[in-house]
C-alpha cells in the first residue's frame, strides 16, 4: 500500500535581493509537481517556524549574501532543539568550496551552487524524499 503524499518543500533565501535563482528553483520544482512554499528572506528561527507550520518535508535555503558556515549550522541546530528529524536541508547559491566539507559534516547532503541543473534538484529532492515518514 503506497503513501501518496506531495512532496513539500519551503523555499526560503538569506537576503531579499538576487532574487531570480530562488524563483526559478521554485518554478522548477513545481513544474515537476513538487508543491513549494515561498517564504521569501527569513532568518534561521523564523525558517523553522514556517516549516513546522507548513509540515514540509525539505527546506530549500538560497545563500547569496549570508554566511552559510553561520547560517546553515544555526538552523541545524534549532531543528534539533525542536527535535525536528523529517525536515531535510537543501543549500543552494553561493557556497565556497571550502565550506562544503562543513555543511556535509552537519548532515547537508544537497547542495546546489549556481549552474546546477533544475533536474538534478528535483532528482535529488525525490530521491531523498520517503513518503513512509
Amino acid at each position: 500500500m503506497g503513501n501518496n503524499k506531495k512532496i513539500r518543500v519551503l523555499v526560503v533565501s538569506d537576503s531579499p535581493g538576487h532574487a531570480t535563482g530562488y524563483y526559478v528553483v521554485g518554478k522548477g520544482l513545481r513544474e515537476a509537481g513538487i508543491e513549494v512554499i515561498l517564504g521569501g528572506f527569513q532568518i534561521p528561527p523564523q525558517i523553522v517556524e514556517s516549516a513546522v507550520q507548513e509540515d514540509v518535508d525539505f527546506i530549500g535555503y538560497r545563500i547569496m549574501d549570508g554566511a552559510p558556515e553561520i547560517l546553515v549550522p544555526r538552523l541545524v541546530e534549532l531543528l534539533k532543539e525542536r527535535s525536528i528529524r523529517d525536515i531535510q536541508i537543501i543549500v543552494g547559491g553561493i557556497i565556497p568550496p571550502p565550506i562544503v566539507p562543513t555543511l556535509k559534516g552537519i548532515g547537508i547532503e544537497g547542495i546546489f551552487t549556481p549552474g546546477t541543473k533544475i533536474s538534478d534538484i528535483v532528482d535529488y529532492v525525490r530521491s531523498h524524499f520517503d513518503a513512509g515518514t
